[in-house]
């Protein structure tokens, strides 16, 4: 019962783990070009996760959004990431938050 309402008390987790299941389910499904920009995009939902440092009760769920984007502008950054894998995984976030969106009812 406590693992249940554990999405409520924590709207940035619970948007992340909506994000990584949509990913993992696009993954599942996706043409072969799109499988690099997914499999780019899932680890660093969990570093995401992992690294974010706040306090559950002062978030929604769009800051885990938001905090997502600006992470990925820095792993581009870092790992010299061009301009067409960029677009391409552009392109892909904003499906995968239609598809988290769905999948949350909200």
């Amino acid at each position: 019962m406590k693992h249940e309402m554990l999405p409520m008390l924590d709207p940035l987790a619970a948007r992340g783990e909506a994000i990584h299941k949509a990913l993992l389910a696009m993954e599942s499904e996706c043409a072969e070009a799109d499988l690099f920009p997914l499999g780019y995009m899932i680890p660093q939902v969990e570093l995401v996760l992992e690294n974010a440092d706040y306090e559950a009760n002062d978030v929604v769920a769009e800051d885990f959004d938001a905090t997502f984007e600006e992470w990925m502008q820095h792993a581009f950054a870092q790992d010299s990431m061009g301009v067409d894998d960029r677009e391409r995984i552009g392109e892909l976030w904003i499906e995968v938050q239609n598809r988290a969106q769905q999948t949350l009812g909200a």
